[in-house]
């Protein structure tokens, strides 16, 4: 991150968030990795090339996480990952920890449609 002239704060520093912020990440920083998602999504059994529902979670908590100025957007938006969900949502049944990985693809292809016709669009 950058401070207001454009120099690159210390690494030591703290940088806060309002409990809002941090609400609206949260539920997708719970994952465990157990990867019962995986084994419960028919795309991910048919196709192994497909990111699958943890990685584009964890990419969507990142992604929400007003810290993260990372952009994720050339590897969630290719075929393989968000847009190949095909949205049965095992993904989501089955995860002890409720995180929800199908909301989080169904968010991001929002995000990756608005970006591809507002292209200047950050998020």
């Amino acid at each position: 991150m950058a401070d207001q002239e454009g120099e690159d704060l210390p690494l030591t520093a703290e940088y806060a968030q309002t409990p809002e912020q941090l609400e609206a990440y949260k539920q997708y920083s719970m994952c465990i990795n157990c990867l019962l998602c995986y084994s419960a999504c028919p795309v991910y059994v048919l196709d192994p090339d497909f990111l699958g529902p943890a990685a584009i979670a964890l990419a969507q908590r990142y992604n929400l996480d007003s810290r993260d100025m990372g952009d994720r957007f050339d590897v969630l938006s290719q075929d393989d990952a968000v847009w190949g969900c095909t949205f049965v949502g095992e993904c989501t049944r089955v995860c002890p920890k409720h995180v929800d990985p199908a909301e989080a693809i169904q968010r991001y292809k929002l995000t990756a449609a608005l970006r591809s016709v507002l292209p200047w669009s950050k998020r």
